[in-house]
């Protein structure tokens, strides 16, 4: 499974399903393997190591992305697309890193949808 958007998980979550510890997800940001219709999510821990499912109400920001190789990238991207916007990402000046991708998890999660525009300011 690839990683489709990430979420931000209440502190107070109470709907954690399938995870030995819910605890290792609440306040912290997750990847998403999957969101389900009516507004939840498969989501990874923050280590990669463990699968829980939580439903809307636990969810406090969400955004859908494509994510490979450590790059953050628009959900509606095909293959082409995905090795362009790589090859790009990794080209601008200053590069792309885990604390770019960061960056853009976050500024994401507060817009509550993908969104990259002040990595290309000035290039």
């Amino acid at each position: 499974m690839e990683i489709v958007g990430f979420v931000h998980i209440k502190e107070d979550a109470t709907t954690c399903k399938g995870a030995i510890n819910p605890g290792e997800f609440k306040g912290e940001i997750c990847p998403v393997m999957e969101f389900d219709s009516d507004g939840g999510a498969l989501v990874l821990n923050p280590k990669g190591s463990a699968l829980g499912m939580f439903e809307k109400q636990d969810i406090d920001r969400r955004f859908k992305c494509t994510y490979k190789d450590g790059i953050v990238m628009p959900p509606e991207l095909d293959m082409v697309g995905q090795v362009t916007y790589m090859a790009k990402a990794r080209s601008r000046k200053g590069g792309y890193n885990s604390i770019l991708a960061r960056m853009v998890i976050q500024n994401s999660l507060s817009k509550g949808e993908f969104n990259d525009n002040f990595i290309w300011v000035r290039q």
